[in-house]
């Protein structure tokens, strides 16, 4: 099959080529640094009639200012963690950034707007996006508009992304009422996708706020005092009560684990990184 292969280099050339494709009943395959879109379309998975190439947007791959750094659609990890203050402004995206799966290669090839895209339950990016209440920025020829990432992903491998839009830009703000940051992920060997993942902030009203990626379709935000976050019991029972309300089939499950296993390893994930975030905290604060 001969594919058309566009490179764009303006939102507008990247989002009039999508129109096209959509009007003419094609369907579009969008590569951001393509660790995702080329191992797919290698295994035949997808079949898009045209290509989009966005290695030549003129967009800045990351911009900052005091308390937010924006991604373009081509950022990488690499990029992000290349950013000034990065792990002060963003740690939690830093943190995730620099303990990417598959290492060197997909630090500086992988894109977090693609991951993002893609709405992967095993992958690092959208829990932590979601725990950073990221802003997703998209353009088509009839506009923009603008939402929070947790809305942005309806569900497993789906997204609220029509076939003629673009991701132009995340926007990742600092949270200054979180005082402390942690992270950790449960995988079966280190080149494997996350079985679970899970970002911890604690916060400044004496809440832990736990975002864990892997259990459910779509990440799960969930809040519990920090007494409870602190306690590994306290935290496993807290967390069985919030999944015992769920019914069975949303529980996420793949070829690496089942959705019953998710479900008893959640507990163990939160408290690994509730632990890691207690340890950050300033000097003085540190909590029982």
């Amino acid at each position: 099959m001969n594919r058309r292969i566009i490179r764009p280099r303006t939102v507008a050339e990247a989002t009039t080529a999508l129109a096209e494709v959509t009007a003419k009943g094609g369907r579009a395959l969008v590569v951001g640094g393509g660790t995702i879109a080329v191992p797919q379309l290698t295994r035949r998975e997808v079949d898009p009639s045209d290509i989009v190439d966005l290695g030549y947007l003129d967009i800045p791959l990351v911009r900052y200012d005091e308390d937010t750094v924006r991604l373009g659609p081509a950022a990488s990890y690499q990029s992000l963690l290349d950013t000034p203050s990065a792990e002060r402004r963003v740690p939690l995206l830093h943190m995730m950034a620099k303990g990417i799966t598959g290492g060197i290669q997909i630090r500086t090839q992988g894109t977090i707007v693609g991951s993002l895209v893609c709405a992967r339950p095993c992958s690092d990016a959208p829990a932590v996006l979601v725990a950073h209440a990221a802003q997703v920025s998209l353009a088509s020829v009839r506009g923009t508009r603008t939402m929070p990432a947790e809305r942005f992903l309806t569900g497993p491998e789906r997204s609220d992304l029509c076939p003629d839009e673009l991701v132009t830009e995340l926007t990742v703000r600092s949270r200054p009422e979180a005082m402390a940051h942690g992270y950790y992920k449960l995988k079966f060997a280190e080149s494997s996708w996350p079985v679970v993942t899970c970002a911890c902030c604690v916060l400044t009203d004496g809440t832990v706020e736990l975002t864990l990626g892997g259990v459910r379709g779509v990440p799960w935000k969930i809040r519990l005092p920090d007494g409870v976050a602190n306690s590994p019991r306290r935290l496993r029972d807290a967390l069985e009560d919030h999944m015992s309300a769920l019914p069975e089939d949303d529980f996420w499950e793949d070829i690496r684990a089942d959705g019953a296993y998710r479900r008893r390893v959640a507990a163990t994930v939160a408290s690994r990184a509730s632990r890691q975030a207690h340890a950050r905290l300033p000097s003085g604060m540190e909590r029982p």
